[in-house]
């Protein structure tokens, strides 16, 4: 399919894209560690703790402003896999796309080719129905000269066959 690339070449290539794959899946496990989702919930939390402020609150406030700030630092972090989670279920229906479109111009392409050997069937029936056709005129003849001529003359061309392919 692409005459410019050697299977070389093509080896190389496929290496480096299942390479790449191992290291985006890596990179993928660990930012999904428990490490990482703590740390990240701990930021959260911290940003959110600077949001609300205040130092002069009571003990039920400061609570009630940190189940607020937990709850918003574990709601952000919610949307952050969801975004991710969407973001990979978007590039798979556009890999699911390409292969449409792939399988659509591959049966496109072989469309063509039975369409023209349709075609090559149609014009071959037309003409063995005209030797056919011919055929059953000479074999009606009575005239033994001319069918005979024609027997020599075949004769003749397959000794001349023969003779061309072992020289």
């Amino acid at each position: 399919r692409f005459a410019h690339i050697d299977s070389s070449e093509l080896y190389e290539r496929r290496a480096f894209v299942s390479t790449t794959q191992d290291r985006l899946a890596r990179a993928k496990a660990g930012m999904n560690s428990p490490d990482i989702k703590s740390k990240m919930l701990a930021d959260e939390r911290a940003k959110a703790a600077r949001r609300a402020g205040s130092s002069d609150q009571t003990d039920l406030e400061r609570e009630n402003t940190a189940f607020i700030a937990d709850t918003q630092a574990q709601t952000s972090l919610l949307m952050q896999q969801q975004d991710e989670t969407l973001d990979e279920l978007g590039e798979a229906v556009t890999r699911v796309g390409e292969m449409a479109g792939n399988i659509h111009e591959e049966l496109g392409a072989q469309n063509r080719i039975l369409d023209e050997m349709e075609e090559d069937l149609t014009d071959a029936e037309e003409k063995l129905g005209m030797v056919m056709g011919k055929l059953g005129k000479m074999l009606k003849t009575k005239d033994r000269f001319q069918l005979v001529t024609i027997l020599g003359l075949t004769l003749t061309m397959i000794v001349l066959f023969f003779l061309v392919l072992y020289t």
